[in-house]
């Protein structure tokens, strides 16, 4: 048998932040292999893979990869393995397919005579379990893979679920801190959510998005039984997170709090679930270049008031090396080496670099007149605007949109 798939199939799993376990179909199921659900509300069960009631007992026989769904709406993927045994078979799950809610819940536990005892249990273990809404990828690729380990046309896959029944003997009540698994996942989601923080108080974007865009910070809120609601939620709650990273970065609470304000808006304006993950980039970027331009982390307290003060003012025509001087009641040579020294330029090169930055992002995303734009920038005379850009950029303004216009 060719491992290569399967150790790659193992890894892309766990991308998707699904649980994999290799079963052998003739020894005792592992306690943790749906996370402990069955375990912790049922108590120990000792059965084996063969032994299980909806699934043929042929199946590895027969290269049948199964996409299976249990009666707690849990979906699993069993996966054949073609090994000289033909005793083993790959689970990857349990998976959600869709947003799951406390509503959603109570009615499950209401269909399933589930004790009230355990609703709260139900609550936490549905909301550290990973939501894949468009299963035709993963579909697709296991679809590759048994092409890849039986070859074409020797292999079936089916889609299975499991009869409901209300009869199952549960426990009456449960301390949620006992399962290990659940908290073991918890614990995984609020070092994410450590990394997110971590890479934004860089301002290192790419860093930020590889860890926010695991599905175990994705799905934090699960209280509303709106998806729309529960999607905002939890980019309210991603907003606060990214919140902290910046404020970890150095910036200022003044720019902390429009920003979240602004971000806060752009969420509240959601009018599909489809704006969720160009939302949640959105923030992700904001917040990264704000930790980009606005970081005092590193300068002394006075450079810290002198660069607060500029963010503040970037955009006044009037804004000076002796005008901040004098706000900040410092005298005007000392506060020009205090530049020199920390930033490794002038004053007025560090205004015009934060102008520039501005104005590209303007250029990018609006069609205003670049006159408008250096005016926005907080320097009106166009002619100025331009010869500091190409100095910065190698471009004027004007070829540098035609240059973005031709690449989109």
């Amino acid at each position: 048998m060719n491992y290569t798939y399967i150790d790659f199939t193992i890894s892309f799993f766990h991308k998707l932040n699904l649980v994999t376990n290799v079963i052998k179909i003739t020894e005792p199921l592992p306690a943790d292999l749906d996370l402990g659900l069955r375990h912790s509300i049922i108590g120990d069960i000792s059965r084996t893979l063969a032994e299980m009631d909806f699934l043929p007992a042929d199946f590895v026989e027969t290269n049948t990869i199964f996409f299976s769904t249990d009666k707690y709406e849990c979906h699993y993927i069993f996966l054949p393995l073609p090994t000289p045994a033909r005793d083993k078979t790959l689970v990857a799950g349990p998976y959600l397919t869709e947003n799951t809610s406390i509503l959603k819940t109570n009615e499950l536990c209401k269909k399933l005579n589930i004790p009230d005892g355990l609703h709260q249990f139900m609550h936490q273990y549905f909301a550290t379990l990973p939501c894949l809404p468009d299963t035709s990828v993963i579909e697709n690729y296991i679809d590759t893979v048994g092409e890849a380990l039986y070859g074409s046309g020797n292999y079936h896959i089916e889609y299975i679920r499991q009869i409901t029944d209300s009869a199952t003997p549960y426990i009456s009540n449960i301390d949620t801190s006992d399962n290990e698994e659940m908290m073991k996942r918890m614990e995984y989601r609020y070092s994410l959510e450590q990394k997110v923080i971590d890479a934004i108080s860089r301002g290192d974007f790419n860093s930020a998005m590889r860890a926010s865009s695991d599905q175990a910070l994705r799905n934090i809120d699960n209280r509303s039984s709106s998806t729309l609601r529960s999607k905002k939620n939890n980019l309210l709650a991603f907003n606060t997170v990214c919140r902290k990273g910046a404020e970890k970065g150095g910036v200022h609470p003044i720019f902390l709090d429009e920003m979240s304000r602004q971000m806060a808006i752009k969420v509240e304006n959601m009018i599909s679930t489809e704006q969720d993950k160009l939302v949640h980039r959105d923030i992700l970027k904001n917040y990264c270049n704000m930790v980009q331009q606005n970081s005092t982390s590193g300068f002394s307290p006075t450079m810290q008031r002198a660069l607060i003060h500029v963010s503040q003012h970037l955009f006044d025509t009037d804004l000076t090396l002796q005008s901040t001087a004098e706000s900040l009641a410092l005298n005007k040579t000392y506060l020009a080496n205090l530049f020199k020294k920390e930033t490794s330029g002038t004053f007025t090169a560090y205004v015009n670099t934060r102008r520039i930055n501005h104005a590209i992002f303007l250029l990018n995303t609006t069609d205003a007149p670049i006159q408008s734009i250096a005016s926005d920038c907080g320097i009106p005379d166009v002619t100025y605007f331009t010869r500091i850009f190409k100095e910065k950029k190698g471009l004027t303004p004007s070829n540098y949109r035609k240059l973005i216009k031709s690449k989109s």
